[in-house]
């Protein structure tokens, strides 16, 4: 079996925040449990080292499968964006359950196994949240920040919830939903400006999946446990056939679902 080994080099330069980040991956890592997030195998320390070993997903990731598209001049079927999207969601929902952001949702930290199933990975930047306590530490990639985290205001897991949303986007358009010069410039189009529609060509719904989870105001933009109850959202992990994973909680309420839907 192929495995992958993180090998992150320790030169004696690294601050206690940097070396917890580390350990934090590990620890975090270990506790998962989801189909949709790279599975865990073990770490440990060679003293100048940090290594841990994960799962190898054959297929690169999400960026590189968007870039190829892009390359190509052909645009991914909405059927394939669905699965993407719903593994993905499924994925950051486990998370989120668990009370922990991601922080650094991209294309780039979703991962593709040989059948073309996602799983999140990266959770070197994940923090644990407890209760209704808001997170203040500025960090994630810039395409993907969210209003609130360009504002420098307290962000919680819609932040993650608007990450997920411009990669849904990134998969439509092949390109970010905001973009600059600049990274003052990128802030001003996130907190100020609306994306570019996506093509006609695909159905209102993912239009509109894309509008809730790109909603400037938190408020307004869902949790990841509202959109994985959406009967919709259902009807499609139905029709594409993904394994909702070993979440009974939302084995429960995809079943009880159904059977609203066959009523």
């Amino acid at each position: 079996e192929i495995l992958v080994l993180k090998e992150i080099l320790i030169t004696g330069d690294e601050d206690e925040e940097t070396l917890s980040q580390i350990e934090s991956e590990a620890k975090l890592l270990a506790q998962m449990n989801s189909n949709y997030i790279i599975k865990y195998y073990d770490s440990f320390n060679l003293g100048k080292t940090v290594n841990i070993i994960t799962e190898y997903c054959e297929n690169g990731d999400l960026d590189a499968y968007i870039k190829m598209h892009l390359r190509d001049k052909k645009r991914i079927s909405e059927k394939v964006i669905w699965k993407f999207f719903i593994q993905i969601s499924l994925g950051l929902y486990y998370l989120h359950s668990n009370n922990i952001l991601h922080r650094d949702i991209k294309s780039k930290n979703i991962f593709l196994t040989k059948t073309n199933d996602c799983k999140i990975g990266d959770l070197g930047i994940a923090k644990k949240l407890f209760n209704t306590q808001h997170a203040h530490t500025f960090i994630g990639t810039p395409y993907y920040l969210s209003p609130e985290l360009c504002k420098d205001l307290p962000y919680d897991e819609k932040s993650d919830v608007w990450a997920l949303g411009c990669i849904l986007y990134e998969m439509a358009a092949l390109c970010h939903p905001f973009d600059s010069t600049s990274q003052l410039g990128l802030y001003s189009k996130i907190i100020n400006e609306d994306y570019e529609e996506i093509d006609n060509v695909y159905s209102p719904q993912l239009k509109k999946m894309i509008a809730l989870m790109l909603s400037k105001d938190s408020a307004k933009r869902p949790k990841m446990k509202q959109i994985v109850k959406m009967k919709f959202f259902i009807s499609l992990a139905d029709q594409l056939h993904i394994n909702i994973g070993s979440d009974k909680d939302l084995t429960i309420r995809i079943s009880n679902a159904r059977i609203e839907n066959a009523n």
